[in-house]
């Protein structure tokens, strides 16, 4: 059973078929990259995939479950986070307020109990302290815990982003462009902690323009053009794959043979 699979997913605005009958399937435990050049459909996919579009026909499934145009809430509850090609953080919050507000999807305090600061308000609070707390540790964010967002550096703003989608318990993460207006030291970093996160469990499907980054990060990649599927497998398959090459017009896929050291 794969974690995540599309079945001849198609998503049509109007005359424009911005996917069209994409199948794919992600397997537990993988780093699944996908890629194409601009306008391949490659984040509208994403969103169909999320619950946040919904599709024109096909199906998706989440763990085996089919979960066709369930909307964003509920494939959240159900274990699939996502960040965002822009970065949504609150900008004067400090890091640990942004990733408190993740947790407020797993708690049972209503409006009654957050006026009067009932027993279950406060239970509450405390849990979110401590699980804060926790995330904080596990991504290496405590010292900018009582930093604002707005003065941290773009790499450690993308960090608390991920940070607060894995606040949702997720069995998979979805990345939208996590790389993009990075520097080569901040993705080598990321790069490093998409691949902790990995070890640790987490199956993660990423979006990335970076060639060197997307190849030397995936196990397997799917290439969108035009909306469809021209090529899925390894990144040695799609670095010499023919479709792929010209559906780039020879750019983008200058990785050093794919051997750059990361």
């Amino acid at each position: 059973m794969y974690i995540l699979e599309s079945r001849k997913v198609s998503k049509h605005f109007g005359g424009l078929k911005a996917v069209d009958q994409v199948d794919m399937q992600v397997e537990k435990g993988e780093i699944f990259g996908i890629i194409g050049p601009n306008g391949a459909g490659k984040t509208t996919f994403f969103n169909l995939c999320a619950g946040t579009y919904p599709v024109t026909s096909g199906e998706i499934l989440f763990n085996g479950a089919n979960t066709t145009n369930k909307p964003p809430h509920e494939m959240a509850r159900l274990g699939l986070a996502r960040t965002f090609q822009n970065i949504k953080l609150f900008d004067y919050m400090t890091v640990e307020e942004n990733i408190a507000v993740g947790f407020h999807i797993h708690t049972r305090t209503n409006v009654f109990d957050a006026v009067l600061h009932t027993r279950r308000y406060k239970n509450d609070e405390a849990l979110i302290r401590e699980r804060t707390a926790e995330i904080l540790e596990f991504v290496g964010l405590t010292p900018y815990a009582k930093v604002k967002a707005s003065n941290l550096s773009y790499g450690i703003q993308r960090k608390v982003e991920i940070a607060r989608a894995l606040v949702l318990k997720p069995s998979l993460l979805l990345l939208d462009e996590p790389a993009a207006g990075m520097n080569p030291s901040e993705t080598q970093e990321l790069l490093t902690f998409v691949r902790k996160l990995n070890a640790d469990g987490y199956t993660i499907v990423v979006i990335e323009h970076d060639m060197k980054f997307i190849m030397n990060l995936c196990d397997r990649i799917l290439v969108l053009n035009y909306g469809k599927k021209i090529c899925e497998g390894t990144p040695e398959v799609v670095k010499n794959n023919a479709a792929v090459a010209e559906a780039y017009f020879g750019k983008g896929l200058a990785v050093n043979g794919g051997n750059a050291d990361a």
